[in-house]
């Protein structure tokens, strides 16, 4: 959830999208790669990798951080999850036999509501573009969480085969390229992003996030999802003086209770009417 906030206040200081991708998969990729070489593509192959790299990898980095130089990172926060959501529970019952409960529809329905209560705001702002990189992402992220869970990737080898495979996509065009504002950051900024992106970003959160999809599937695991609209308009307060409003503060609470629903803490209900 911090991730949108975090990569806004990277722009704001003079680094651009495919800077702050370079940071990210430059540690990601030399941590991970030893488990990689170690385990190839064993159980997940060519196909299914390339789609996972293009799913939390590159193409899903710069979208969703090349939206935030047209749209507020806020923005980020609320239509990447919402449009992830939806993607990946369609696509978990109609690819993978995931069919919704009752319960877990409604708890759906919720967190889409406060979502769009979330981002009323931003319609009609003349932030389109923004707002369509930001879909893009989300749609992206549902097809990583669907093809782990397809293949039952494990959730290290997944990660290292997203960290090192964008590595080896964007180093080349990142030299050919000749821009970069990585110059401009002081050292401490410099080291501040590389570690939130790079370790914590791209290793410790997309290994926790494969592990839940596994754990729960790939509709219910990405139902955590909806903590990040709730966390990116709180942190944008202070980090980007972006104060929420009370629709927003609204929002917020209304995503979180759905997300409580969806998660089965009110199955007990269906099974006592049982």
């Amino acid at each position: 959830g911090a991730w949108p906030v975090l990569s806004g206040l990277g722009l704001q200081q003079q680094a651009t999208a495919i800077d702050l991708a370079m940071l990210r998969f430059t540690v990601a990729g030399l941590l991970l790669m030893p488990i990689l070489i170690r385990r190839r593509l064993t159980g997940i192959g060519w196909p299914a990798g390339l789609m996972m790299t293009c799913g939390a990898g590159v193409p899903y980095v710069l979208a969703a951080i090349g939206g935030m130089a047209h749209a507020p990172a806020a923005h980020a926060g609320i239509i990447i999850p919402s449009v992830m959501l939806t993607c990946s529970t369609l696509g978990g019952w109609l690819l993978l036999g995931d069919r919704p409960t009752r319960l877990r529809g409604l708890g759906l329905i919720t967190v889409l509501c406060g979502i769009f209560l979330l981002g009323g705001n931003a319609i009609g702002s003349g932030q389109l573009p923004g707002h369509l990189l930001f879909a893009l992402a989300g749609m992206l992220w549902a097809a990583y969480t669907l093809t782990v869970k397809a293949k039952g990737a494990d959730p290290l080898q997944a990660t290292a085969v997203v960290s090192v495979f964008s590595l080896t996509l964007l180093l080349p065009w990142y030299l050919l390229s000749g821009q970069s504002g990585l110059a401009e950051l002081p050292p401490g900024d410099l080291l501040f992003h590389a570690v939130f992106q790079g370790a914590l970003a791209a290793v410790v959160a997309l290994l926790c996030y494969s592990r839940s999809v596994l754990a729960l599937g790939a509709a219910r695991g990405a139902l955590f999802a909806a903590l990040v609209p709730a966390i990116a308009v709180i942190l944008a307060w202070p980090v980007l003086g972006d104060s929420p409003s009370m629709r927003e503060i609204a929002g917020v609470g209304i995503v979180t209770f759905g997300m409580i629903i969806a998660l089965g803490a009110f199955d007990f209900l269906k099974r006592r009417e049982i």
